[in-house]
């Protein structure tokens, strides 16, 4: 199949540092590639990929202090609009949200896959009514769920398990990996270290593309930051962080929000770092519970699954993800979602 994938430019293929879609973008070009089609990206020019990469851009937007808020705008629709011109010579578009492409497949003939790596409901019902050869794919069965469609079709993000590190003696520490943004439980991260008496490592960006992240920041985490109880790192190369974790005793998720799948916490858990987290979201399909980490309701709860946090195998922990949560398991869904629309 000739396949052309689409994504922002803001952030390049694969991304620098921790970065959860391009990640998966990477991946399943490489995989594709891999399996003998012929696949295009458009993308920002630093990135790289096997494939062929197409862009309107030599890097990506968020390394160039030059691109203003308006030129980002029309950069990004000029990617999409680029492959659209040439869409009728390729078997398939796979956008991932939020490029514009629905905006352009609804005039083409080519069928246009778009994976949810997150999208409200309001923009799925718009795309539903006005882009009939749109076909979306979530990544967790709970966000099909309140999408209002349950059958959509879901394909689960992969990892390569042998660029994944594993550990099975960590050290006495906690650690969380996310946006610092209210929904992700940062504060309510620190809240239980605290009561557990742990110290605790937290690694995420305060991305002002999000207006109330800075002022969360500022009240809620900076306060506690003493680089001896609680450790803040804003930004790291992936393998780095995956460093990190794997020498981490657990990886806390205390989610206030329903998170549509969780790419650091499947990571933790091919590390052999369980995963302490809120029965949130895609939590409850992603974490088999005494197994590869706990789901708690409280806090106190998550104090408690602290001190049995022992008692799990981490090669247990990391099995549970090499038996589900590959790449070559995503790219056998998307292949088959593929073949069944040509």
């Amino acid at each position: 199949m000739r396949i052309a994938h689409t994504t922002s430019i803001y952030i390049p293929v694969p991304p620098p540092t921790h970065g959860g879609t391009e990640m998966i973008v990477h991946a399943l070009c490489e995989g594709l590639t891999r399996r003998g089609h012929d696949v295009h990206l458009y993308a920002s020019g630093d990135s790289q990929v096997t494939g062929t990469l197409h862009s309107v851009v030599d890097n990506a937007t968020l390394n160039d202090p030059g691109i203003t808020t308006y030129m980002d705008k029309e950069l990004e629709t000029r990617s999409v609009f680029e492959l659209y011109q040439h869409a009728t010579d390729y078997d398939i578009v796979h956008c991932h949200w939020p490029t514009l492409a629905p905006y352009f497949a609804a005039s083409n003939p080519t069928p246009t896959v778009i994976t949810y790596h997150y999208v409200d409901r309001a923009e799925h019902e718009y795309y539903r009514a006005n882009v009939p050869n749109l076909f979306p794919v979530c990544v967790s069965h709970r966000q099909a769920e309140l999408l209002g469609e349950p059958d959509l079709p879901v394909v689960y993000n992969g990892l390569d398990m042998a660029a994944t590190p594993f550990v099975a003696e960590p050290d006495d520490y906690l650690v969380i990996v996310g946006r610092i943004i209210p929904t992700k439980g940062i504060a309510e991260a620190i809240s239980i270290a605290r009561k557990a008496g742990m110290r605790l490592h937290i690694v995420g960006d305060v991305n002002d593309y999000i207006p109330w992240a800075r002022a969360y920041f500022a009240e809620k985490v900076e306060p506690f930051i003493d680089n001896d109880r609680v450790t803040y790192t804003p930004e790291l190369p992936n393998a780095e962080v995956l460093s990190l974790v794997s020498r981490a005793k657990g990886f806390l998720f205390p989610l206030q929000g329903e998170e549509p799948f969780g790419m650091t916490v499947l990571e933790a858990m091919a590390t052999g770092t369980p995963v302490i987290a809120m029965p949130r979201g895609s939590m409850p399909e992603l974490i088999a519970h005494g197994t590869s980490g706990f789901l708690v309701d409280t806090e106190d709860d998550a104090v408690s699954a602290i001190a049995n946090l022992d008692s799990l195998d981490r090669h247990a922990v990391r099995a549970h993800v090499e038996q589900r949560f590959t790449h070559d398991r995503m790219v056998d869904a998307y292949e088959a979602i593929y073949s069944s629309l040509l």
